[in-house]
């Protein structure tokens, strides 16, 4: 029994944390594609 609430609560615990990791590399990559098209854009004004 104790086996079972402990990997429930280890599943609890790791629930928020995929969603914060998941959402810093959605975040993460918006800023580098955001990044990369400014400097795609500031080359061809030159």
């Amino acid at each position: 029994m104790f086996e079972l609430i402990k990997s429930l609560g280890f599943a609890l615990l790791m629930v928020p944390v995929v969603m914060v990791g998941l959402g810093a590399l959605i975040w993460g990559l918006g800023e580098v594609f955001n990044l990369i098209s400014k400097g795609d854009r500031h080359g061809k004004q030159h």
